[in-house]
């Protein structure tokens, strides 16, 4: 009788052994598929949630950090000092723009097209000159084309 629950003991520890072992393949295929399947679906998901933040990255830079690079606020002052026909004021805040928008373009020259960044380039260029000559007309308009331009950076 000894013998008989010996031989039990012996067979219920090999397929004990036998158990847990078939059970580390089977968690071993279950990690291998999880895996899979994040690699399948993760992968694709993280490459599109990069592509929208880098084509965002305009929007968000063009924001001032501080007053030295709000490009828009200067901007306005430019423009004030044109209404009031404030050359000098007018002058030092175009080059202040011109400073910011320095400042700016590093942070959206990833997301923005080079076309924008050159026509807000070109535009501060010409409104610079326009305001040296005290062209009032001049300068309006290449005030109305820089707002164009800046709201357009980013969309």
């Amino acid at each position: 009788m000894a013998r008989a629950d010996s031989n039990k003991n012996h067979k219920h520890r090999k397929h004990s052994k036998h158990s847990r072992h078939h059970r580390g393949n089977q968690t071993q295929r279950n990690i291998q598929v999880i895996v899979g399947r994040l690699l399948l679906f993760g992968v694709p998901v993280i490459v599109l949630m990069s592509f929208v933040v880098i084509l965002n990255l305009p929007r968000s830079g063009k924001q001032p950090r501080g007053s030295d690079d709000d490009v828009l606020l200067h901007l306005q002052l430019a423009h004030q000092g044109v209404i009031d026909e404030n050359w000098n004021q007018t002058l030092a805040h175009i080059e202040a723009a011109e400073k910011a928008w320095a400042m700016v373009i590093p942070r959206i020259q990833i997301g923005a097209q080079r076309g924008d960044i050159l026509d807000l380039t070109l535009g501060l260029a010409r409104l610079k000159a326009s305001a040296q000559c005290a062209d009032k007309p001049g300068c309006l308009r290449e005030l109305a084309e820089l707002f164009v331009y800046w709201d357009e950076i980013g969309k």
